[in-house]
């Protein structure tokens, strides 16, 4: 692939009508291999720019590195869907786009007169996914959800803390990034059946369901079991500068023994194989720590794996982005933006064979009003003025 060779979708043009995490995150994939993606807002902006962490901790519609992260690529516009000139707007807009993305509660879309059965009309290969916590249908459909009440009806919260303690919640936000994949992977099949069929696609993505996927080992175990998993005692260790999750395999448990300076209990009957191990991790954790207690936790890393014996650290964030294995892939990548200069942002999901992965700054909000309503809809400044005026953009 030369410089010049277009991105594999750069000939789609997608309006990404949807906030928060899931659909912004769905459309900054498509962005990254070259789909042009136009981010429709409220006036206000979407929510998620509102959200913390923001750029030295100063709170600001262009400061959110949530928003600046899953934004990445985007053309931003305004307009107040809820009013009957955005809706026409938006409309007009849909006719020129090949996918249009949402996250509003089921229903609203239509109610606003913007439903896949309007906004495909006179454009019928347009992929339309909605992307919200329930799907459309469902006694749950029309509830709320945050990302740990997602984690809770999906059962991925359950197993996870100490026996005999309360489920505790993953850190960050999986469920809402897994469920903006699966509605980039949906796209990906409903843009296949459209250049076979000329014929466009409403795709239902539901964040539970997404996120129920993740749980199933605890499912099956369940169903084959007859009972649910039980949270386990932890199996992480302290190092002098960190924790470790040691996974001693029986064939490295006897040179492993002679590492630590205990040869003698590659004898003992209660680590005599992975499940006696298992049953007694409390015991072996005891002695590990005495052993951990003056080592480095990259160092017994590396220790282990050349003993072919699975173990990992546990990474802080600055671990993360100095990892010498991300850092090598080109993981990731400063970006530049008016507010917060170059700043390093986590890179592609995964790679495509000569297909670069494009990630430019986040807009500003309504930046691009004039160029793409002036482009798309022959909408002039003073026309652009006075749409403001009115409180549609």
């Amino acid at each position: 692939m030369t410089p010049d060779s277009p991105l594999v979708l750069s000939d789609l043009t997608v309006l990404d009508a949807s906030q928060g995490i899931s659909g912004p995150f769905c459309a900054k994939l498509l962005a990254g291999f070259g789909a042009r993606v136009i981010k429709v807002e409220p006036p206000e902006g979407d929510y998620a720019r509102r959200m913390g962490p923001f750029y030295q901790d100063v709170p600001g519609d262009e400061r959110s590195g949530l928003f600046l992260y899953l934004n990445t690529s985007k053309e931003s516009v305004t307009l107040n869907l809820g009013t009957p000139g955005g809706a026409a707007l938006f409309r007009r807009l849909a006719q020129g786009a090949a996918i249009v993305i949402e996250s509003f509660a089921p229903g609203r879309m239509v109610e606003w007169g913007l439903g896949y059965d309007v906004l495909s009309t006179g454009n019928p290969g347009l992929i339309h996914a909605s992307v919200t916590p329930f799907g459309q249908t469902g006694p749950y459909a029309q509830y709320q959800a945050t990302e740990i009440i997602i984690q809770a009806l999906s059962a991925l919260q359950y197993p996870v803390g100490l026996p005999g303690r309360e489920p505790l919640k993953i850190g960050g936000s999986p469920c809402s990034m897994t469920a903006g994949v699966s509605a980039f992977s949906a796209i990906m099949i409903a843009l296949h059946f459209r250049d076979a069929t000329g014929e466009g696609q409403y795709i239902d993505i539901s964040a539970i369901e997404s996120a129920a996927i993740s749980q199933i080992h605890a499912s099956v175990h369940a169903q084959f079991g007859g009972e649910n998993p039980l949270r386990r005692d932890s199996q992480l260790s302290r190092t002098k500068d960190g924790w470790i999750n040691v996974g001693i395999q029986d064939s490295s448990w006897q040179q492993f023994c002679s590492l630590i300076g205990q040869p003698g209990l590659a004898e003992d009957d209660r680590f005599s194989d992975m499940a006696a191990r298992r049953k007694n991790t409390k015991s072996l954790v005891e002695i590990l720590d005495v052993w951990l207690a003056d080592q480095g936790k990259e160092a017994v890393y590396h220790q282990l794996q050349s003993m072919r014996s699975i173990a990992g650290p546990v990474l802080t964030v600055a671990d993360l982005v100095h990892s010498p294995q991300y850092q090598t892939r080109g993981y990731f990548r400063p970006v530049d933006h008016p507010t917060t200069g170059p700043i390093p942002y986590p890179g592609a999901p995964f790679t495509v064979a000569e297909q670069p992965w494009r990630m430019e700054r986040a807009p500003l909000l309504g930046e691009h009003n004039e160029p793409v309503f002036g482009e798309m809809l022959g909408l002039s400044k003073s026309d652009i003025a006075r749409l403001r005026e009115l409180g549609t953009v």
